[in-house]
Formats: structure tokens, sequence, C-alpha cells
């Protein structure tokens, strides 16, 4: 089961198989924003992927077109709704401006 490190909340959740980070944060009682609930819509799950990225899929057209409208682009920037890892991830959860 990959293990999702959250640096800057200092913790380590499970995810189980399938499920993408935002829900294996909240299924743990870790805060993160999602005004969408996790549809790939509102962009307020950004996180920065600091290790692991190769455990998750490639960006879809989609989630790209989220984070260009939110202005939060970058190799490392991802949607926790969209990132459903297969491997070990450590991230940071971005804080909105």
């Amino acid at each position: 089961m990959p293990m999702i490190h959250v640096v800057d909340k200092d913790v380590s959740v499970n995810a189980p198989p399938g499920d993408a980070i935002l829900f294996a944060l909240w299924d743990n009682h870790v805060t993160i924003t999602s005004i969408c609930g996790g549809n790939c819509s509102c962009g307020a799950c950004n996180i920065e992927v600091l290790e692991g990225m190769e455990n998750l899929p490639p960006i879809s057209d989609d989630e790209a077109k989220v984070l260009s409208r939110i202005k939060r682009q970058g190799p490392n920037i991802r949607l926790a709704c969209q990132s459903i890892p297969t491997g070990d991830v450590t991230i940071r959860i971005v804080p909105e401006d």
C-alpha cells in the first residue's frame, strides 16, 4: 500500500490502492481543501510533489487546464484529487494565496 508523507503536516498515511491522495488524506483526518469534492474542477487541492512523481499517473488535460486556470503550474504541482499513487509519495500541501 503506497505511503503518502505530508511534510508540512508532519504526517504519513497509507493510500488504499486506487485511492487519490485527496481521499486518502481525508480518510486519515488530514486537512486539505477541496471545494468541488474531488471532481477536478476547483483546484483547491493543489499539492507540490517533493518525491515520488514517478509513482503518479501522467497529468491529464483536464488537470492541466485547472492548474493553468488557478496559476499553479510547474513540474511538481498536481491536484490531490487526480493523483493516484502506485508507490510512496512525499508532498507539501500548497497554501492558497
